[in-house]
């Protein structure tokens, strides 16, 4: 079995994207500037996707505002925390 590993620093990551399961748009989140959306609204990610206007699966917006929160607590610290990710091959 062959494996790969990736290993991403805290600092190198910065965008998340969420995906419609109805429409298929994705939308892209910077998790560092808050967009206009996020300031207006008080919330990082939106209710409804902006293709389709269907809303987002009712569990997945508080995820990713739950997410850039975490993000931005462990920005103090860029270089001590890393993502690792292994997919394997038969």
């Amino acid at each position: 079995m062959t494996q790969n590993e990736i290993i991403v620093s805290l600092s190198d990551l910065r965008f998340v994207e969420i995906h419609c399961s109805q429409c298929t748009t994705k939308v892209t989140l910077d998790m560092r500037e808050p967009s206009e959306f996020s300031v207006k609204q008080g919330v990082f990610a939106p209710k409804e996707c902006p293709g389709c206007r269907k809303n987002y699966d009712s569990a997945i917006r508080p995820a990713v505002d739950d997410f850039q929160r975490a993000y931005h607590s462990l920005s103090e610290f860029p270089n001590s925390v890393t993502f690792r990710g292994i997919s394997g091959h038969a």
